[in-house]
């Protein structure tokens, strides 16, 4: 008789981890169905498509289950000792030779969906102790956290919309219907943007694609790629001009206000029009409704990231909710104060007054750090330049840096001419198929499921544990060990001695830095309270003991810890966020600063910006991102990739008529960095000026062991997008406004 049971999780396929539920049979090992979990507090029973891919994943052909070395152009298996140890071990040579800073490091986004990844990762990172650590953050979202940290005091101090509260819904720049939330965890969140019009608000959209969030919303403004910033300042003018400024709960708190009023004057919603191409009057319009609601937020995302102005996009959007009233409010942007867990890793602010910015620099175009990253456009001239410092080994670490990030074919030769690569990853993709050693973890079914990254960006103080569906496939070793084996040959040590020091100094940042109660608590006292076993769990209870509403290691008692967790097997939800100020700054004074002389010094570009003489021939390239389509990994899931192509280039039908193009020809998209062809799609959701291509794409290289991906390979966008064109205070790279020539191809 078949040994199916059912098992309470949350889906790894996207930000919004919704509840799920999934039967699975035992004796096969087999996921055999999912659905959504209607006890989930959170989520209530949403799921979206991506979901249902678990079943494939789990049982993908493609998925790595053993490591394997490169041997020519393919790879064979080997044991897991012999790649923890050779990966340990050559990584060492790499870096006597060279310098600790001649391995780079490179975390991908999957990263903060695999738990083990997110926590164990940066104990392999401390362990090199190179300075030389990139993510796909300069690529989606850094410009966000160096505003944030520049404003109040660091990275995760990120005021996010009180969706379920507001009444006045500015969405810019951000697809949320699709992406489910990205940056702000909402499950259900096309229900939840509907639900404010339903109660008498209004939610408008200001995006250069009518999208299928503006589909949904009660007002659309089409708007030129990368001039948000223009847009913003304009609306911030008009709030001064008006006289309609009020600070409410900051009031008190902030700085530089003159400073603000001053820069946004010179933008003035009729110097901006043109440029942004919204009318004067909407711009006015757009200002005077937000300031008139009671219960208001303007929310930015991915495309107020990805521009020339990425980083002044970030403050301005905080600036507007400050200037109207509508920051640490409901139903405004609040603070999730580091979630219901602490946020042990990535979470550095103020010391001795610097900020985590720009403390130090890449060594061949001096690009700066952040939240102690180097930009990822920095990374290929690390290689393949020579000189003291030259990187000669790599560790990726689930992430297809090949395709996300651009100009991949400079990549590609920079990793070729590596002295050693190592990923870890569970597949031969476009970055993985240069590796030296590939070591694959177990799958998503078999460890322990809970949130470490998204906490900070949830709309409600919600958290949960869900127990692993199998246990890893005999002989496989947990995520953690991984890491931790890699680690300890690298140091010389043992496993359980590494991971022992590695929880003691976690531990001690959690009594420093968590809620007050825990400055009460002895280390010997907190450390009895996590118990002995090792692991990810053990980190986990580390981080909800010392958060908002833990326990403080047995000094709240009722508070919350793991064992407590497990006995709600759907989740907690401890309700709405709370108001937070001034608690939650970090600033040197304790001020939100208005004005950020970093930010402000760039705004100097915006002034050469507005004499710019546009390219009459040129169109502006931005991307998108399809409900199915999240990261490259998933388009070798068969359900996320059937059906009609979803790779194609839209286009305005006025610009395709101009180039003679129609839809289903192949078309041209050229820049100075190179050209590709793809299939064109004719749409008038695409405002005049603007085509769009998705990214993460471009599945047709050899080498790779992706069978679905490579049946629809698209193209890649990111092949054409010059790395260096960067947003300056941040270094990320421009992905959105790219200036491109389109013409049908030959």
């Amino acid at each position: 008789m078949a040994d199916i049971r059912t098992h309470i999780r949350s889906c790894a396929f996207c930000e919004a981890a919704c509840g799920i539920v999934v039967t699975a049979e035992h004796e096969s090992r087999a996921v055999l169905r999912v659905r959504g979990d209607p006890d989930d507090p959170f989520s209530q029973g949403f799921i979206c498509a991506k979901a249902y891919a678990l079943t494939e994943l789990h049982a993908d052909p493609d998925r790595l289950r053993r490591p394997v070395r490169r041997q020519g152009r393919d790879f064979v298996e080997i044991g897991w000792d012999e790649a923890i140890a050779e990966a340990g071990d050559r990584l060492k040579s790499v870096q006597e030779k060279n310098g600790r800073n001649s391995v780079a490091y490179y975390f991908g986004n999957p990263s903060g969906h695999k738990a083990p990844f997110i926590l164990y990762g940066p104990l392999l990172m401390e362990t090199l102790g190179s300075m030389q650590v990139y993510s796909p953050g300069t690529l989606d979202q850094i410009p966000k956290f160096v505003s944030g940290t520049l404003m109040f005091g660091g990275p995760l101090i990120q005021p996010i919309p009180d969706i379920d509260r507001t009444r006045h819904l500015i969405i810019i720049g951000a697809n949320p219907v699709v992406s489910q939330g990205s940056m702000i965890v909402a499950p259900d969140i096309a229900r939840r943007i509907k639900d404010v019009s339903r109660r008498g608000g209004k939610v408008v959209v200001i995006d250069p694609r009518r999208t299928e969030t503006a589909d949904i919303a009660d007002a659309y403004h089409a708007i030129r790629p990368g001039t948000d910033a223009f847009l913003l300042f304009a609306m911030i003018d008009t709030l001064f001009k008006d006289g309609s400024v009020k600070l409410a709960r900051a009031a008190g708190h902030i700085k530089n206000l003159d400073e603000l009023r001053a820069l946004a004057a010179e933008f003035p919603p009729d110097r901006v029009a043109p440029i942004t191409g919204i009318d004067a009057g909407s711009i006015r319009t757009l200002a005077r409704e937000l300031a008139a609601s009671t219960e208001a937020v303007v929310h930015g995302r991915t495309g107020t990231c990805t521009q020339r102005f990425g980083s002044i996009a970030g403050w301005l959007i905080d600036a507007l909710n400050i200037l109207t009233g509508n920051l640490d409010r409901a139903g405004g942007g609040m603070f999730t104060a580091g979630g219901v867990p602490f946020p042990l890793l990535f979470n550095e602010i103020f010391t001795q007054g610097v900020p985590p910015i720009g403390r130090w620099h890449s060594r061949v175009d001096k690009l700066p750090e952040s939240i102690g990253m180097l930009p990822t456009a920095a990374l290929a001239n690390e290689i393949l330049v020579p000189g003291e410092g030259q990187v000669r080994a790599l560790v990726t670490q689930a992430g297809n840096i090949a395709l996300s990030n651009p100009n991949g074919a400079k990549l590609g030769r920079a990793f070729e001419s590596l002295d050693f690569m190592l990923s870890f990853d569970i597949y031969v993709n476009e970055t993985t198929r240069h590796a030296d050693i590939i070591i694959p973890g177990p799958s998503y079914a078999e460890h322990a499921d809970f949130a470490v990254a998204t906490p900070y960006e949830t709309c409600r103080k919600f958290v949960k544990w869900g127990a692993p569906i199998f246990e890893p496939e005999a002989g496989t070793p947990h995520d953690w060990q991984i890491f931790a084996g890699v680690a300890a040959r690298l140091a010389g040590t043992s496993v359980a001695d590494l991971e022992e020091k590695y929880v003691s100094r976690l531990l001690a940042k959690a009594l420093a830095e968590g809620r007050p109660e825990c400055r009460t608590v002895s280390a010997a006292e907190a450390r009895a309270a996590i118990g002995d076993e090792p692991g990810p769990d053990r980190i986990f209870d580390v981080m909800l003991r010392a958060g908002p509403l833990g326990d403080a290691f047995g000094a709240v008692p009722g508070g919350l810890n793991l064992q407590e967790l497990k006995k709600h097997p759907h989740g907690l939800d401890f309700g709405p966020l709370t108001e937070q100020l001034p608690d939650v700054l970090k600033t040197p004074d304790g001020l939100i600063d208005l004005a950020p002389p970093a930010l402000v010094a760039d705004v100097a570009r915006m002034r050469s910006a507005l004499a710019e003489t546009a390219d009459g021939d040129a169109l502006l390239m931005i991307g998108r991102r399809h409900a199915r389509s999240k990261n490259a990994w998933m388009h070798n899931i068969h359900l996320l990739t059937k059906g009609k192509d979803r790779c194609t280039l839209l286009m305005n039908p006025q610009d395709a008529a101009r180039r003679g193009l129609k839809t289903g020809d192949q078309a041209t998209v050229k820049t100075h960095i190179d050209e590709i062809v793809a299939p064109v799609a004719i749409s008038d959701e695409m405002m005049p000026g603007v085509v769009s291509l998705p990214h993460g794409w471009g599945h047709n290289v050899p080498g790779t062991r992706q069978r679905v991906a490579q049946a629809h390979p698209g193209v890649n966008a990111n092949a054409i997008i010059d790395e260096h064109a960067l947003d300056v205070p941040s270094a990320s790279t421009i992905l959105n406004g790219v200036p491109v020539s389109v013409s049908r191809a030959s």
